[in-house]
């Protein structure tokens, strides 16, 4: 059998930055072992699968892998996924229901691809001194634990060392820990954003993300009350970089970004 997929650099207007993502498009699901042979081949931080379920090009399953694992949520592999079905079936809108029955509205913003999230919020966490030393820290502002992404935030004093941290991949997959992502971010220090992070999560087989898209579910809430405002920008600071988009609602928030197709393809499987 042959399908079709595309590969799309998200959260930038440039080739080769942002991140890149594959999405595959097809009309019966693919077997989970399948798809992540399928993720394990093309090797990018994300593949994701997308089947129609109903009617007008609107609703639509999807799952998110990694080269590892199958993860539950996933923003860039989302807006990747509508920006798919803008190219092939005009859609300004799609609906997306993940593995978790998380529904996730997508439409075409400003010329800007909108996913709405919902809202998450972090219970307080301590970080033991070794896991700081892994992620080259020497000192954080707060942390906060999601349970619903398994993300831990750690706010930082200053954007220049989110900018520089080298974490120690090797040693944080040793650790026995809770989560298996962990977003370090600080006010920006550029009047062209509001804060700047960055997403490590070697425990699913991503060293470092490019551009995370969900975890600015949490974000945008912490920078909302911190800076008194409902829209927002931010700054993935990796090697690629991105730019997202965030407007606060009061029971959702709207992630947005640009993207660019950059390739498409057959593969046999």
């Amino acid at each position: 059998m042959t399908i079709n997929y595309f590969i799309i650099d998200t959260f930038t207007k440039e080739p080769f930055k942002g991140n890149p993502t594959a999405i595959f498009y097809t009309t019966a699901p693919i077997q989970t072992h399948i798809a992540q042979m399928v993720a394990k081949e093309l090797n990018l931080p994300v593949t994701g699968f997308i089947n129609k379920t109903g009617p007008e090009n609107e609703k639509h399953t999807i799952r998110y892998f990694t080269p590892i694992t199958q993860i539950p949520a996933c923003g860039h592999a989302t807006l990747a996924a509508a920006a798919v079905l803008l190219e092939t079936e005009k859609s300004e809108k799609a609906n997306f229901t993940t593995s978790e029955n998380i529904n996730i509205a997508t439409e075409i913003i400003n010329g800007k691809i909108a996913l709405a999230y919902p809202k998450y919020f972090t219970d307080n966490f301590t970080i033991e001194r070794e896991l700081l030393n892994n992620l080259d820290l020497l000192a954080y502002v707060e942390a906060g634990f999601c349970k619903e992404l398994e993300t831990l935030f750690i706010e930082l004093e200053q954007a220049n060392i989110v900018r520089n941290v080298k974490p120690d991949y090797h040693k944080l997959l040793s650790l026995d820990v809770s989560f298996k992502e962990v977003v370090i971010f600080a006010l920006s220090d550029s009047n062209d954003y509001d804060f700047v992070l960055r997403s490590f999560c070697p425990w699913i087989g991503i060293d470092e993300d490019p551009v995370t898209g969900s975890v600015h579910s949490v974000l945008a809430v912490k920078w909302q009350k911190k800076l008194q405002k409902d829209t927002l920008r931010a700054y993935q600071a990796s090697e690629r970089g991105g730019e997202v988009g965030l407007h606060v609602f009061d029971d959702k928030i709207n992630i947005s970004g640009d993207f660019v197709i950059v390739g498409r393809g057959e593969l046999s499987i």
